[in-house]
């Protein structure tokens, strides 16, 4: 479905990038003088403003993207029309602050060598300025006498990691890959190079996506952008062992894809993972998404800020204005009213994640509906996780922190549950089990260091398990608010622990250093019998200490009524999600509710430092 789904979104672009070429990423423009000498080394990166934390903001360079001559897919040295690259370039390599042509592997000279060979031998007949200069440039520049060259030493550490063009000094204009002369030269040589390969004994096959028989891809050109990928790029349909060999059939003949078909895609999907409006990242995964159109920006914005962002490259006014006008927009698509929107709610829009595998991508998960639908999913996703009236969007780079330990700075979501959590919002289905498990295990465990207390538990957690449960019962089985019709066992467990917790605490002046929840939440949670029977003896000590105790005798009450007496030896996995909710609902409750019944001298006592259980 996605290398279809690219070749049709590759059909529908304006601007196609013509046959022998491809997009590239360059830093820097080499201006040379008729003799070949470098003049100077121009910048061409676009700066761009990424806002951080604390309203700081951290300014990054992007690269320009050039149309080339179709760079080589092959592993190891190998050479390009017009190179690109510094160690082909220049034979040198950066190392401390020096350049040396010597290395370990003698790469360097090997690459230059390379470079100099195919170059020299494809421009010497070709009478332009800017062809001529570059062809000085091969024969003339001497790796060993070149380690001190200003130009090279003032990129610093920017010269091995970046790409270059060339330009001529004095004309601005002229750039050599779109030098006419040139371009005649190399199309008519690309035109030969398709005429001697259609004139081997290539066999036709019907084309698994175009439906046309045609020549099939042997090998698949590589996939450059994926977060964690290799730099030289990763393929997409790769089968290099003689493992995957099927029906006589070797190599990516297997995948039955034609050479026009596996330009499209990958053509396609590069220029995706060129534009930072069509994909975002989240951990080890890169997601890519596009709309069905040739202008699908509008979509795409809206997507990304539908999620509140993503984890780089947040696009704060795209988020802020999405956040802003999300509900009057999802009520306008209900209503029908499309005709005054910028985006299309009835295209076809595609989200796909990746992530890397060795010298291969691995896909992780495909999603395709109309926008309006996917708007609409990622707005219940939005209701089913909100704890509170009013609560403000929920990032996915949110949920990611509240799924890791805040002591790892290194630890990631797997990828299984990040692909299966997307599928999930999108989809507009049950999340996945493990979100359920995992967000339970870091409430149990997870220390509160801000507010010095053993158990984390906010309003995101919270409202994450209320999710997974009400999507797993499919219904409203846990409300917004404190449910006092909710007879769950858990639920009322949990409920108790909240008040057992606030007597403690009112007994106490209200500045215990620690209380129940540091010491006895986790056990509470999985077995109640073995904790409830201890606290609420503790709890009559602590109600004693109260002048008006009538409100807490009622409410321990009502919520025991409701458990007949007794406590659950042990809770699934589900009940200790009802539990938490149970437990930060009554929280809420006794702390922002007041009551006739609830004695208002607790409410104005000053905490001081106490330690009591």
């Amino acid at each position: 479905m996605l290398i279809k789904a690219l070749c049709d979104y590759s059909a529908l672009q304006e601007n196609k990038t013509p046959a022998g070429y491809c997009k590239q990423a360059i830093h820097f423009e080499i201006l040379l003088t008729p003799e070949g000498k470098i003049a100077a080394i121009n910048d061409l990166r676009v700066p761009r403003i990424i806002p951080l934390k604390n309203k700081k903001t951290k300014t990054v360079y992007d690269p320009v993207m050039e149309q080339l001559p179709v760079r080589t897919q092959k592993p190891g040295i190998d050479k390009n029309t017009i190179e690109h690259r510094p160690l082909y370039i220049f034979g040198l390599n950066y190392d401390k602050g020096t350049l040396t042509p010597t290395d370990a592997t003698n790469k360097a000279a090997k690459s230059h060598k390379c470079f100099c060979e195919w170059n020299e031998k494809f421009f010497e007949n070709i009478d332009s300025p800017i062809c001529k200069a570059y062809l000085n440039f091969i024969r003339t520049w001497e790796p060993e006498q070149e380690t001190q060259n200003p130009p090279l030493l003032a990129l610093g550490k920017e010269y091995s990691s970046s790409y270059y063009e060339f330009g001529l000094d004095g004309s601005p204009e002229i750039k050599l890959h779109n030098d006419s002369k040139f371009k005649a030269a190399y199309e008519g040589y690309f035109a030969q190079l398709n005429a001697d390969s259609d004139s081997d004994d290539t066999e036709l096959s019907t084309c698994s996506i175009l439906g046309e028989k045609l020549p099939q891809a042997r090998i698949h050109d590589k996939i450059k952008g994926i977060k964690g990928g290799m730099s030289s790029g990763c393929v997409l349909v790769g089968m290099k062992e003689s493992a995957f060999d099927s029906y006589g059939k070797k190599q990516s003949y297997n995948s039955n894809v034609s050479e026009k078909a596996m330009k499209m895609y990958t053509s396609a999907l590069n220029s995706l993972l060129a534009d930072r409006s069509h994909y975002k990242t989240f951990d080890d995964m890169t997601i890519v998404y596009f709309a069905m159109k040739k202008n699908d920006a509008e979509e795409c914005n809206m997507f990304a800020g539908m999620f509140s962002g993503f984890e780089d490259e947040l696009n704060k006014t795209v988020v802020t204005e999405a956040d802003r006008n999300i509900n009057t927009v999802m009520t306008q698509l209900k209503q029908g009213r499309t005709a005054d929107m910028p985006y299309d709610p009835n295209v076809e829009f595609y989200v796909a994640g990746f992530t890397p595998n060795s010298s291969r991508i691995s896909q992780k998960f495909i999603f395709h509906d109309k926008f309006g639908r996917i708007f609409d999913n990622v707005l219940k996703h939005q209701q089913d996780i909100s704890f509170t009236e009013g609560q403000h969007q929920v990032s996915i780079e949110r949920i990611k922190r509240e799924l890791i330990s805040p002591k790892s700075s290194k630890e990631k979501v797997p990828s299984p549950l990040t692909a299966a959590l997307f599928e999930a919002i999108l989809k507009g289905t049950r999340y996945p089990d493990e979100l359920l498990s995992t967000v339970i295990t870091r409430v149990k465990t997870d220390s509160d260091e801000e507010n010095n207390h053993f158990i984390k538990l906010n309003d995101t957690r919270a409202g994450l398990i209320k999710g997974c449960i009400n999507r797993k019962q499919n219904k409203e089985e846990i409300k917004m608010s404190l449910d006092l019709e909710n007879k769950n066992q858990a639920y009322l467990c949990g409920r108790l622990f909240a008040v057992l917790e606030k007597i403690q605490q009112d007994a106490s002046g209200g500045g215990l250093n620690r209380t129940i929840k540091d010491s006895y939440f986790a056990s509470a949670c999985s077995k109640p019998s073995t904790v409830f029977p201890k606290l609420y003896k503790l709890s009559q000590n602590h109600i004693k200490k109260l002048s008006s105790p009538i409100f807490y005798n009622k409410l321990c009450g009502e919520i025991l009524d409701g458990l007949d007496g007794k406590f659950p030896s042990t809770l699934s996995l589900d009940d200790q999600g009802r539990f938490i909710v149970g437990y930060a609902q009554q929280y809420r409750d006794l702390y922002t509710k007041k009551s006739k019944d609830k004695p208002e001298e607790n409410s104005e006592v000053k905490p001081e430092a106490k330690s009591e259980e």
